[in-house]
């Protein structure tokens, strides 16, 4: 099963919304690529971010049966902050989830 760009902002956004419903009202994300999670307009603290990180974590091993950490540095490398936007997160999971297919898992 191929994972298309798509389907991971489906995750990304069900994990948006479970982590704004601990949100203040003023802190809550927007469900959309260009959203700003972390550097300049950023919408996260450090709590907001790592409580992000670890929901998508645990929904693409729900959904997409794949185990991902998204901040050990796994050996993607980009010039730009991954989780700088929703859309920048969205690509490198994509990137991260590329060669598990290539190896069956």
């Amino acid at each position: 099963m191929e994972n298309t760009r798509e389907q991971i902002l489906e995750l990304l956004y069900e994990s948006i919304d479970e982590l704004n419903e601990q949100l203040d009202q003023g802190q809550r994300l927007s469900k959309s690529p260009e959203t700003p999670l972390q550097g300049d307009g950023g919408g996260l603290d450090s709590l907001g971010f790592v409580n992000l990180v670890a929901l998508v974590e645990e929904k693409c091993y729900e959904r997409l049966g794949v185990s991902l950490v998204l901040t050990g540095g796994g050996g993607i490398s980009d010039a730009r902050n991954p989780f700088e936007t929703v859309g920048t997160l969205a690509a490198h999971i994509e990137l991260a989830l590329a060669p598990k297919h290539a190896t069956g898992r």
